[in-house]
């Protein structure tokens, strides 16, 4: 298990643990240094910070936004961010309402192919979280559409899928921006994901201001760290890694921790942070 992992999900969004259980199961796996980073929500950050006291883990504040490049959907990370900034509150806020109206449209053309859903049951599952594609897809299981959350994205809510529902988001510009301006650093996640062409979107990410590449990814094998951190040699660029925890059972799911990511790399990144002048949940 690596020491450390900056990619990890919460029922603040769309995970399926609480933040103190997050922290628990982290630290219960030898992390020591770890990110909560839920999608367009810093609200699980309180209840993570004091876990993270109580077990002597060191939690550096995080988000992930969702960004549109082209046709692309690309994720950044936000590290070091101040939690209590007015302004990236005001953004996350309208970012959690593009996802609320997303959801809605979901759930208006699962019925039209005859799957129809209670939308106040999706927000159910979501809770207090953020509402997104997991909680659609755990309401498709629920009424027996489909046999798992991995089939519902697969047939109905993956990318290019029939319910698949574009919202309106920022530029990757105008997010690496607002980071920036609450005292955080910008780092590309799982840039693979982006599409073959994805060095070449890296690097006008970096050309925009992007801090790092998540290079260290769950199920990264030795020639796509390589790759990845040659980018970011080449760039100029932080070096981070993260398992991208949800928790929803998944086939490419991996634990906290279960992640290719040494500790002297973690211990870099950190570094890096802290030379970077953010926040870094330092005790």
């Amino acid at each position: 298990m690596a020491k450390g992992d900056f990619h990890l999900h919460s029922t603040a969004s769309d995970g399926v643990h609480p933040p103190a259980w997050v922290m628990e199961t982290a630290a219960s796996r030898g992390v020591r240094v770890l990110s909560l980073t839920d999608h367009d929500s810093t609200e699980g950050y309180e209840e993570a910070h004091a876990a993270a006291g109580r077990l002597g883990l060191r939690l550096i504040p995080g988000v992930e936004l969702s960004t549109d490049f082209g046709t692309a959907d690309v994720h950044l990370l936000g590290y070091g961010v101040d939690i209590g900034s007015p302004p990236l509150q005001e953004f996350l806020a309208w970012q959690r309402n593009g996802r609320a109206e997303r959801a809605r449209k979901m759930v208006a053309i699962l019925r039209d192919h005859g799957m129809p859903l209670d939308l106040a049951r999706v927000f159910a599952i979501a809770g207090e979280a953020t509402v997104g594609r997991p909680h659609v897809a755990r309401a498709l299981v629920e009424r027996g559409y489909v046999a798992s959350v991995q089939e519902a994205f697969d047939l109905w809510l993956g990318n290019g899928k029939p319910a698949d529902v574009n919202r309106e988001k920022l530029s990757p510009e105008d997010a690496i921006r607002q980071v920036h301006d609450a005292g955080g650093v910008v780092f590309a996640a799982h840039p693979i994901f982006i599409g073959e062409d994805y060095p070449a979107v890296v690097e006008q990410l970096a050309e925009w201001g992007l801090d790092g590449v998540e290079t260290f990814y769950k199920h990264y094998d030795t020639a796509q760290v390589d790759a990845h951190r040659a980018l970011g040699k080449r760039l100029g660029l932080g070096l981070s890694g993260g398992s991208d925890y949800h928790g929803l059972g998944n086939p490419d799911d991996r634990a906290i921790g279960d992640i290719p990511f040494p500790d002297v790399q973690v211990d870099a990144f950190v570094g890096f942070l802290e030379k970077r002048g953010v926040d870094t949940g330092r005790v």
